[in-house]
């Protein structure tokens, strides 16, 4: 692509969308891609050089006291330090892949909302990239399952005072009915200038090479890169583990319980008798569907977005 500055790629995720697996991926093989002008760096890197400088830009300018400060001015400079640090020529592609972009998956549990701080932390983190963001890569996912899934991440991490109840998270979600439509509307407007490719992830085992691939741009062959050594994913908890740690929760207190959460999840792992996290009843489970159906063919239809997999 010709241009007098790198273009950029963003991969926003989002969590719970097998984004660890893609970025295995493009770090497996950031030296090879380099020497075709592809330069991926590590989300570990992104995050700490980039996202939380955005991200705590954000809280201040929404009133969170958060102990480190890092005022517009010092936002302008991490940036820009940031970026010639990767070291891309003119016309050279920059892919940063971060889950975090948006908030984090804890304030989707608390607040039953796709991301409710995402009006303050995409403008940030777009409006600092001081090269032309030409493509963002996005996946979605069933809304019963994302919300299943984030509130196990939830108690992988949270703290012993911020846990809520999953009773708590689910009237949060069907009282505030999330809306993946909503959040496009953010992206498109943060990102002008740039393409939208997402897919669903009930559909990415069929289209993870389309998906490398598309993220690597047309210079790299995904076929030739190199799988990881391991494995690094952690497997889901199952149901039984999730039921058992929110009695435990109940009758010892958070904290005490929340430091047992390994253990209890290696007595009761997920396979075929110990089926997988669901806190939803059928009809639930059908609203959202329903509901995320009704987004997916909204989104699919706009000019600006390519739905892998069809609409």
């Amino acid at each position: 692509m010709d241009s007098d500055t790198p273009v950029v790629v963003v991969h926003g995720g989002v969590h719970k969308t097998a984004t660890s697996h893609i970025q295995s991926i493009l770090q497996r093989n950031a030296g090879r891609m380099r020497k075709s002008g592809v330069h991926y760096v590590h989300h570990r890197d992104t995050r700490k050089h980039y996202t939380v400088p955005c991200q705590l830009n954000g809280y201040e300018k929404l009133g969170l006291n958060y102990k480190t400060k890092v005022p517009d001015e010092v936002l302008t400079r991490k940036a820009q330090t940031f970026f010639e640090g990767i070291g891309a020529g003119p016309g050279e592609r920059i892919i940063l892949s971060d889950e975090n972009m948006p908030g984090h998956s804890g304030h989707c549990v608390r607040s039953g909302q796709l991301y409710n701080r995402r009006d303050v932390l995409v403008p940030i983190f777009a409006g600092h990239v001081p090269y032309p963001v030409t493509e963002v890569h996005l996946a979605i996912r069933n809304y019963a399952d994302f919300f299943a899934s984030t509130f196990i991440e939830f108690l992988r991490s949270a703290k012993g005072e911020n846990v809520i109840p999953e009773a708590m998270m689910k009237r949060a979600v069907l009282s505030n009915l999330p809306s993946w439509s909503g959040f496009i509307d953010v992206i498109e407007t943060c990102f002008p200038q740039a393409q939208l490719t997402l897919w669903r992830h009930e559909d990415f085992d069929d289209l993870s090479q389309v998906v490398i691939g598309n993220l690597c741009g047309p210079d790299i062959d995904p076929d030739t890169l190199v799988s990881p050594k391991r494995k690094r994913g952690r497997p889901s908890a199952s149901h039984r583990a999730v039921q058992e740690l929110l009695i435990e929760i109940e009758r010892n207190g958070a904290e005490a319980a929340l430091a047992r959460r390994v253990e209890i999840q290696d007595a009761y792992p997920r396979g075929s008798e110990y089926p997988g996290y669901d806190p939803w009843t059928a009809s639930e489970r059908a609203h959202l569907t329903r509901l995320y159906d009704r987004d997916t063919a909204d989104i699919a239809a706009r000019s600006r977005v390519t739905l892998l997999g069809g609409g």
